[in-house]
């Protein structure tokens, strides 16, 4: 089965017409709906196009507080491989609307380092970011330095069953830009 877990945008949609204020468009589009972020420019290598997905559902506490390394336990998550967070957050408030951007789950910085411990390729959630307001940004700086990108926005994560599944990722590099808009496929 093939699950497209790309975020669409219509062009009347709240985040377009954010995208007409901007000074930039062209680099504000690319942060908008599914993407990743490559704020430090660098060239993301062309195996990470196909991947070993891994899917964490922390729908049930990640409101609570910050998902921590011990939501994980019992997950293996192999080298190379593209690590899904399950928050719902995308299914609770329609893409770009300001409560979308208000308050969504976040990764502990200890999950972070975790995650980048494991040497994986993509960690993935269905809302805007890992970590919120002034850490988002610091936050995939660092998951980029490592060789780890941010893909966020992505949706229709209920449709995924159990693992295993392989995840398709497709971007355009664009050294002007820091964000990619992405095409991010499961197959199961």
């Amino acid at each position: 089965m093939i699950i497209d877990l790309t975020t669409k945008l219509e062009k009347d949609s709240d985040a377009m017409k954010w995208v007409e204020t901007q000074e930039n468009k062209l680099r504000a589009a690319g942060h908008v709906g599914t993407h990743l972020d490559t704020y430090c420019k660098s060239d993301i290598p062309i195996e990470y196009f196909k991947s070993i997905g891994v899917l964490i559902d922390v729908s049930e506490i990640c409101y609570d507080r910050e998902v921590e390394p011990k939501d994980l336990e019992g997950t293996n998550i192999l080298e190379n491989s593209f690590v899904i967070f399950r928050t719902s957050h995308i299914d609770k408030f329609d893409y770009g609307c300001k409560e979308y951007f208000n308050n969504h789950p976040q990764l502990s910085h200890k999950l972070i380092d975790y995650l980048l411990d494991k040497n994986i390729n993509f960690i993935g959630i269905d809302c805007s970011g890992i970590r919120r307001g002034q850490e988002h940004q610091p936050a995939d700086r660092l998951c980029e330095s490592k060789g780890v990108y941010v893909i966020e926005n992505l949706t229709n994560l209920r449709k995924i069953g159990s693992d295993p599944f392989t995840v398709y990722t497709m971007w355009l590099d664009d050294s002007d830009l820091t964000g990619l808009r992405c095409r991010v496929i499961a197959e199961q």
